[in-house]
């Protein structure tokens, strides 16, 4: 499992990469250009949050049960997860895909793959599998 940076402050914000190599920054900058809830929410990933950790308003972060989470923006959805990272002081946050806003029917699968995809992080940081990417320069 490899992962990617979003973005990097007093949080870390990470994503989880596909076997293509896509993760949910590359989800949300192909989005539609129209689509500014996608546009939002990459900001939000890139600076909000790495400065600032996870909304404390339920109307843009939400608990889903299991260790998941989600991010919400009007009409767009980031499933991700807590990690302590590096030092362990370090706040880390695991984004594991993204979606536009679906009915809780059409939801139910979305949270089942970043269940999923949690527990294949896990089990890939326990046996050492889990490749980590450079860490990003900080910039004054």
């Amino acid at each position: 499992m490899r992962l990617v940076w979003i973005g990097h402050a007093v949080w870390d914000v990470l994503a989880v990469a596909d076997q293509a190599g896509r993760s949910v920054r590359d989800e949300l900058e192909g989005a539609d250009p129209s689509d500014t809830a996608a546009e939002l929410m990459r900001a939000t990933l890139e600076v909000d949050v790495p400065l600032n950790g996870p909304p404390r308003n339920k109307r843009k972060c939400r608990d889903l049960g299991e260790g998941v989470y989600e991010f919400k923006e009007w009409g767009w959805r980031v499933l991700w997860f807590y990690d302590a990272g590096e030092p362990v002081r370090r706040r880390r946050i695991i984004c594991t895909h993204s979606t536009p806003k679906l009915s809780k029917k059409e939801f139910k699968p979305e949270l089942v793959r970043a269940r999923r995809i949690r527990k294949e992080y896990i089990a890939a940081k326990a046996s050492g599998q889990l490749i980590e990417p450079k860490k990003p320069e900080v910039v004054p």
